[in-house]
């Protein structure tokens, strides 16, 4: 009985002992793997000209794509998480968890035109400097068509965030009495990526996690499948496991009914209409972008349809989840709702890097877009003027 413990015990220590030396050595690889920069994708990125003539080198689009990995998050109340702030060369995030935008007619804050945007990672612009964001082009381009206006852009965009969590987001701004003259809400990609993850609509994106992390403290069964789930082995584990058998895996990631599609498109509409009653009770004025995603886009390139096809599983609930929110009354007849996924159907040069984030090219033409509609608001308001001489005959006539 002795020999027989004995035995359970040296297989015991050695299974534990293997166990964390091959987590020392994979969180070294990971480590480097993560903060890199280099690996196949972003080799693949550099290789499709999405940068072409931003007069970026490979080692500048390397380090664009390290600080992305780099980004971490804290705990945020009603938002599960928000940013922690980042100096990186291309990706400058603030204390307050925003990231930072180019405000050339900025002149004062305090009387400046205000203009939110928010959205997910594509409103951050991932893949994109600083300078080249979706809000920082949409500055830009203001202070080219109106230099002598005092306009402040705020880009309130974060990885994941959803319309829901983008309208608490903006009450909790109102709440503190930051109040907005212009709303910009441009979505649409992480609300099927949440409904397709939790198999729901209206649900935070990896509300799963969240799920899985309550009442951690109280479970010890619950802290050692973390434990596990959260270690470089399963990591390593899950990434083979995908790679052999990625037949099956997609077949289990497609199956989502048609009628989950109909519930995304009803929840988008009922928060673009919850915003719009902040829109009457604040004064100020709301456009809600429909984005584009691969999916709409008509001509792919050949990396694009590579892209495509890795992730497939989405098309079907992107194709439907967006018709159905352009058929609705409400949208049809809602002049602030644009759909702009067909923002790249005239080039067939490569937009994306991945099945949604588009390249600061990308970036560019969307903001073309937002500020055709945004405008007319931007334009100097022509006081009323009498000249001296209509004065007198105004008198003389009432006379």
């Amino acid at each position: 009985m002795k020999k027989k413990l004995k035995f359970t015990f040296v297989i015991f220590r050695n299974v534990l002992i293997t166990f964390f030396l091959l987590e020392i050595v994979l969180g070294i690889f990971y480590n480097y793997y993560d903060q890199s920069g280099v690996d196949g994708n972003t080799e693949r990125i550099i290789a499709s000209g999405m940068y072409e003539g931003s007069g970026l080198t490979d080692e500048d689009i390397k380090i664009i794509h390290r600080e992305l990995r780099e980004q971490d998050m804290m705990w945020e109340p009603y938002l599960h998480y928000r940013f922690k702030p980042m100096n990186g060369k291309y990706n400058t995030i603030y204390k307050n968890g925003l990231r930072k935008t180019a405000n050339p007619s900025l002149k004062d804050s305090a009387t400046a035109i205000k203009i939110f945007c928010f959205g997910g990672s594509t409103m951050y612009s991932s893949g994109a400097r600083d300078q080249h964001t979706i809000p920082s082009e949409l500055s830009q381009l203001i202070h080219k068509n109106f230099p002598d206006q005092n306009v402040e852009v705020t880009n309130f965009g974060c990885h994941g965030y959803t319309r829901a969590t983008e309208n608490i987001q903006l009450q909790r701004e109102l709440i503190k009495n930051n109040i907005p003259d212009i709303v910009i809400f441009y979505d649409g990609v992480n609300e099927v990526i949440s409904g397709h993850q939790n198999n729901a609509a209206g649900e935070p994106t990896n509300a799963y996690n969240r799920r899985r992390e309550f009442k951690l403290a109280h479970s010890y069964k619950k802290r050692v499948k973390l434990m596990i789930n959260s270690s470089n082995l399963y990591r390593f584990m899950t990434t083979m496991q995908r790679k052999i058998f990625s037949g099956s895996t997609y077949a289990q990631l497609s199956s989502r009914s048609d009628a989950l599609a109909t519930d995304i498109a009803e929840n988008y509409i009922g928060l673009v209409e919850i915003s719009k009653s902040l829109e009457d009770a604040y004064g100020f004025k709301v456009f809600n972008f429909m984005q584009p995603n691969i999916y709409s886009k008509k001509n792919l390139s050949e990396t694009e349809k590579e892209y495509f096809k890795m992730q497939q599983y989405y098309e079907n609930l992107y194709t439907l989840a967006y018709e159905n929110v352009r058929k609705d009354s409400l949208m049809i007849n809602d002049s602030t709702f644009v759909d702009v996924s067909d923002a790249f159907d005239h080039t067939d040069r490569t937009m994306y890097f991945d099945f949604c984030h588009t390249g600061e090219k990308g970036n560019q033409l969307v903001a073309d877009r937002i500020f055709t509609h945004i405008q007319p608001l931007l334009m100097p308001k022509v006081k009323d003027t009498v000249t001296i001489s209509e004065t007198e005959q105004l008198t003389k006539t009432n006379q």
